[in-house]
């Protein structure tokens, strides 16, 4: 008789952790599919909606890349140590400086997880008086996210927030000008 009981309560044991990984299983592959949707529209590619980031900029506030939309956006990666970024930086200031009605942001996201620390970056900002938001990439997650293989790369979003262009290498402020005026 106990090894009735007993064999009953390990088919019931048995039973019971099938059925919760069947279930668990369930909701891994419901979950899949509703991120799958969601990522949907989510990419690189022009057209695609940009991946949202958060992160700190130079004085310490926090920046959503979604907090944008309705604008457009400049979204440059950049570093200390690359000559090209030092070439762009005053084109992006002045474009900045001749932006008075703000319908275009300038984001240039620090790739500080590959820079040379917080001082280099402090002195090259104090060095080009840099006004606009500069987003440190700390961990270097969203350089990642954005595949930035060589600086400056930069992505122009429309109002949408929907990559628009991708640019590697330095702009000048006409190339600004020209790749935001008739954005969206």
């Amino acid at each position: 008789m106990i090894k009735k009981v007993l064999f009953a309560i390990l088919l019931l044991a048995a039973i019971s952790i099938i059925a919760t990984n069947f279930i668990a299983k369930e909701n891994e592959s419901t979950q899949s599919k509703v991120e799958s949707n969601q990522s949907a529209t989510t990419g690189l590619t022009p057209g695609a909606e940009a991946p949202d980031f958060t992160l700190t900029d130079q004085n310490g506030e926090t920046v959503h890349l979604s907090d944008y939309r309705g604008k457009k956006v400049i979204l440059n990666f950049w570093a200390t140590w690359c000559p090209p970024c030092r070439a762009e930086m005053p084109h992006m200031q002045q474009f900045h400086e001749n932006n008075p009605d703000g319908d275009v942001e300038i984001l240039a996201v620090n790739l500080t997880s590959q820079d040379k620390g917080d001082e280099a970056i402090r002195s090259f900002i104090d060095e080009f008086g840099l006004t606009f938001q500069i987003p440190m990439d700390e961990s270097g997650e969203v350089a990642q996210a954005y595949q930035v293989r060589t600086v400056p790369t930069t992505y122009i979003l429309n109002t949408k927030g929907e990559i628009a262009q991708k640019i590697v290498g330095p702009m000048d402020e006409q190339i600004m000008i020209e790749q935001t005026e008739n954005l969206d």
